[in-house]
């Protein structure tokens, strides 16, 4: 609930955002006063708060009769709201409109105050300062909020009725407003209502589109209840009222237990064919003799056919989510139809800022970052090293490990010694290593972001050298099956981390090991593992949940727990991304073992 309540807040905040004027070009005479100003608008838009309230009191006490003095005003009333500090807000936004301001940042100004009220629990003003508020010319996205804002506090006071009527009102403007704040009113409106306020407000507002919110939640507490008869007369009342809505799909299914499906978006031929079969095989063996089909679609590593096929998919109203796909390529144009389309995607793509995509993509695959920084983790805080060097290929596999492996040694405390770069694909490391030995002097560990192959060829040219780390690093790409014995030897004592290792002593590790043998034949990869973990994870919240379905699915995977059958699986960060838990494993006598 922490990221719908920090969406709540900007939603709320939003309608008294002014617009911003436009930036000037540097050589063209921008006076100081309007310079200042802009210093101000950048650190708001950075959502750096702290320098956005010194910039703007600083405009404020060199002019405070300028041409941005209002703006800056209500600027300030606004960051000191999202800074925790709404007594000081309620101070401003009375100063501000104790000066008269123009009707558009007084309108604003008005809003702002009752959102003040409201924060510091002052229900009442807030309510008549909103109220008052309405009565004006609104612009259509203040309108929302004014009376999204008049829910809140119906809600608060308990008064489920007035939430509801304010709810309508609000409804009248959402293509202005913010559909997730509006959604997320709803969900806690019928949840918190009692069945005779649901009835009486369902009779009362028979043809109110919210309705079909109300008859859906009856249908679900009389099934709850083991009333199935009542449900059935909900859920039939819900059908003949609003045919066609997500409600009636969704009261269909509370009353027939139908099957569940997952949309699945995988790779399936091409050369990519058998990495997607080894997702599919972990997919299919998590839903074994579960109520829940899998929907694949081969992406054939084409984003327009990925977008289709999550178009396509979309259509169907059982369909609570859809998995993948693997590679980066296509897994933003997923993303993206995915979010245009409300339905949920957990992307299997290790591409960085996804999520970012919006509210409805999850990810759910080792990412670079996860893995240095569980790397530097064990090393720094197990093995006590401090000093590092770094030695990458210069290709975009080796540019983002790099980029990461810095961030992260800084933010926990070591030092990088040194860093060079080879050309990707060559097989002479001499001239970086050469470079490198001057630069990284008293290096205790090197770490190298490259396949196997090429990290044994490097650590077999260092035991001819004179220059020998303690230690050194890699990444999961370490971690091959077609690793030779040759290169096994050379790679002696390498750490590298990983999501998955089959060798794990953990019962729900072994019993997914043992499962997947005897259904298919062969010892599982991190793949066919990830693919399980994703597809299981959905079972049991279905399980969990009868009536969930793709529009409450979102806040359930954000507070979903671990399960002893998925010991990988720690949750999903509040930015949508999967926390699992990664081994730190090394290489001895030519096995790979779990580093002690």
């Amino acid at each position: 609930m922490l990221r719908v309540a920090h969406l709540i807040l900007l939603a709320w905040l939003l309608p008294a955002c002014v617009p911003l004027p436009p930036a000037a070009p540097p050589d063209t005479g921008v006076s100081a006063e309007e310079n200042l100003f802009q210093k101000a608008e950048a650190a708001y838009r950075a959502h750096t708060y702290p320098q956005a309230r010194a910039h703007y009191g600083a405009y404020l006490e060199r002019y405070p009769q300028g041409k941005y003095a209002p703006r800056a005003r209500l600027r300030e009333a606004e960051v000191s709201g999202l800074l925790g500090d709404w007594q000081g807000a309620l101070r401003r936004y009375q100063t501000l409109l104790a000066r008269e301001p123009a009707p558009d940042i007084a309108l604003k100004a008005r809003y702002g105050l009752g959102q003040a009220y409201f924060k510091i629990g002052q229900y009442q003003q807030a309510a008549q300062v909103l109220d008052n508020l309405t009565a004006a010319d609104l612009p259509r996205s203040l309108w929302f909020s004014t009376q999204a804002l008049l829910a809140e506090i119906a809600l608060k006071q308990g008064n489920v009725t007035q939430a509801f009527t304010r709810l309508r009102l609000a409804a009248q403007d959402l293509p202005s407003g913010d559909p997730e704040w509006f959604e997320d009113l709803k969900t806690r409106l019928v949840e918190q209502a009692a069945p005779a306020e649901l009835e009486s407000l369902a009779a009362m507002y028979r043809d109110a589109p919210l309705s079909a919110a109300l008859l859906l939640r009856l249908a679900r507490l009389s099934q709850e209840a083991g009333r199935l008869d009542e449900a059935k007369k909900w859920a039939n009342t819900l059908q003949e009222r609003f045919p066609g809505s997500p409600e009636a799909a969704a009261a269909a299914r509370v009353l027939a237990g139908a099957r569940r499906s997952l949309g699945v978006l995988l790779p399936l031929t091409g050369e990519m064919g058998n990495v997607g079969q080894k997702v599919r095989q972990g997919m299919e063996l998590a839903v074994k003799g579960a109520a829940v089909d899998l929907v694949f679609r081969d992406t054939h590593n084409d984003p327009g056919a990925a977008a289709q096929a999550v178009r396509d998919l979309a259509q169907d109203q059982g369909l609570v989510a859809v998995l993948g796909p693997l590679s980066s390529g296509v897994a933003q144009s997923a993303a993206e139809a995915a979010q245009a389309a409300r339905v949920p995607l957990i992307t299997l793509s290790q591409k960085s800022g996804l999520t970012q995509t919006g509210d409805q993509i999850f990810q759910a695959f080792i990412t670079p970052r996860q893995q240095v920084r569980a790397l530097l983790r064990y090393t720094l805080g197990n093995l006590g090293l401090k000093r590092y060097a770094v030695l990458s290929p210069d290709s975009a596999y080796g540019r983002t490990f790099l980029q990461h492996f810095q961030e992260e040694l800084e933010a926990q405390g070591g030092e990088l010694a040194g860093q060079e770069t080879y050309a990707a694909g060559t097989h002479d490391f001499a001239p970086a290593l050469a470079a490198l030995k001057d630069a990284a002097a008293g290096a205790e560990a090197l770490f190298i972001p490259d396949d196997s192959a090429a990290v044994a060829k490097i650590a077999d040219s260092l035991a001819h050298s004179l220059w020998k780390p303690a230690r050194l690093l890699g990444t999961n790409l370490i971690h091959h099956p077609q690793t030779s014995e040759a290169q096994a030897r050379a790679l002696e004592g390498v750490l590298f981390p990983d999501a998955f290792f089959s060798g794990d002593s953990n019962p729900g590790v072994q019993q997914f090991v043992s499962a997947y043998r005897q259904q298919f034949g062969e010892a599982p990869d991190y793949l066919a593992a990830q693919g399980y973990v994703v597809a299981r994870l959905l079972v049991r919240l279905l399980e969990a949940e009868k009536t969930l379905d793709r529009n409450s699915l979102p806040q359930k995977l954000l507070t979903a727990k671990t399960y002893p059958e998925l010991p990988w699986f720690q949750g999903f960060s509040p930015s949508r991304e999967e926390e699992a838990h990664l081994y730190v494993l090394t290489l001895k006598d030519g096995r790979v073992q779990m580093a002690p």
